[in-house]
């Protein structure tokens, strides 16, 4: 009697989990929902949280074009983080958007540059750089960029940003490394500013 007791409860307990895993599900799929219906009502804020949902996986179904539905008419508008957003759905075709490099690597000038000036596009316009993606491969451009992130870099991408500017400097020459360091001030001082 005593395994009965012990099975029962383990039943019990693996069926209350199932139920607060699909009370949490239908209550996350409820709110996206209504964050998408802020966003078709011109709610950028709310396009901009949908976007980072959609790219973080956090959906059981990716509707196909969706996210550029959502995020290009910020994008065409100036928006730097919906262009940073859509670069790296078309650099990884991610959330159902068709991979397209070029594409992502244009979002990326314009949300690093400029235009945008966000710190993390920069980081990952350095990482197109040192991937090629979209671009030919400039160990250079890629140092230049990443160090331009770090001035401004957050904790969600700093330490990836410090990792790639060391996997850079073992690649490149003194006389490289220079003259990447002396683009990275100019970029800065001229151009950011």
């Amino acid at each position: 009697m005593v395994f009965q007791g012990k099975a029962n409860k383990r039943l019990l307990q693996g069926v209350l989990a199932t139920v607060l895993v699909t009370t949490t599900l239908t209550a996350q799929a409820g709110e996206f929902n209504d964050l998408l219906k802020k966003a078709s009502g011109g709610d950028a804020p709310a396009s901009l949280m949908a976007g980072k949902e959609m790219l973080a996986g956090k959906l059981d179904q990716v509707v196909p074009d969706q996210l550029v539905d959502l995020l290009e008419p910020l994008a065409e508008q100036g928006n730097a983080e919906a262009r940073l957003l859509l670069a790296k759905a078309y650099r990884g075709g991610l959330a159902g958007v068709v991979k397209d490099r070029k594409k992502s690597f244009k979002l990326l000038e314009q949300a690093a540059g400029k235009e945008g000036k966000l710190s993390e596009a920069q980081f990952e316009l350095g990482k197109s750089y040192y991937m090629g993606a979209g671009t030919d491969r400039n160990l250079i451009a890629a140092y230049m960029w990443t160090t331009v992130s770090l001035s401004g870099a957050s904790d969600s991408f700093a330490e990836k940003a410090m990792e790639q500017k060391k996997d850079l400097a073992a690649q490149l020459n003194s006389e490289q490394l220079k003259k990447a360091n002396e683009l990275a001030l100019q970029i800065k001082d001229l151009y950011l500013k």
